[in-house]
């Protein structure tokens, strides 16, 4: 005679397999999820939680009694596929982060040369994001050279200098 799942024990597989169907790797709530049986009960399966697994209702159906002959992928092996994605998303963040600081560390250079001091005093928040536009596109020397044409040009710095500078930066974006 076939034994019910608990409510328990069917959350605790879903749990397991991250409410993800093992087969088609549908999710809710697009989908309703069932427990499947790896080794059918028709079979001698039974509810134990290593028979158990987390599928669409789809699927479950498409299956039926029969046995698995492809065992979808076992909870170590997904463990350790989500753990190496995580090592690497969390790599992908740290090197972003990283190209972050240089950028602000070299907007900071070019705003110094473009207006003295700015470091200290601060800029202008648009001035600052057009300067970090220009290192990403034309790169740090390409932006320095323009900053230090457009000071020594207007010498003392300031709206003209800023003008200046981004007029330099768009012309050589456009290649000109």
């Amino acid at each position: 005679m076939r034994k019910a799942i608990s409510k328990k024990l069917r959350f605790e597989v879903f749990k397991r397999d991250g409410f993800v169907c093992a087969y088609c790797g549908a999710t809710p709530p697009t989908v309703v999820l069932q427990v499947d049986h790896i080794h059918p009960v028709a079979e001698g399966g039974t509810n134990s939680i290593d028979n158990l697994i987390t599928s669409c209702q789809p699927c479950n159906i498409g299956k039926g009694a029969n046995v698995l002959t492809n065992i979808p992928t076992s909870l170590r092996e997904k463990a350790s596929f989500i753990a190496e994605q995580e090592a690497q998303i969390k790599g992908y963040y740290e090197i972003m982060q990283e190209q972050e600081n240089r950028l602000d560390d070299e907007m900071w250079l070019i705003a110094d040369i473009i207006e003295s001091g700015s470091p200290e005093r601060g800029m202008d928040r648009g001035w600052l994001s057009s300067i970090k536009k220009f290192l990403k596109s034309l790169g740090f020397f390409e932006v320095k050279d323009a900053a230090e044409l457009a000071r020594a040009k207007f010498r003392y710095g300031g709206k003209k200098t800023f003008l200046y500078f981004c007029g330099i930066c768009h012309n050589r974006m456009r290649g000109e």
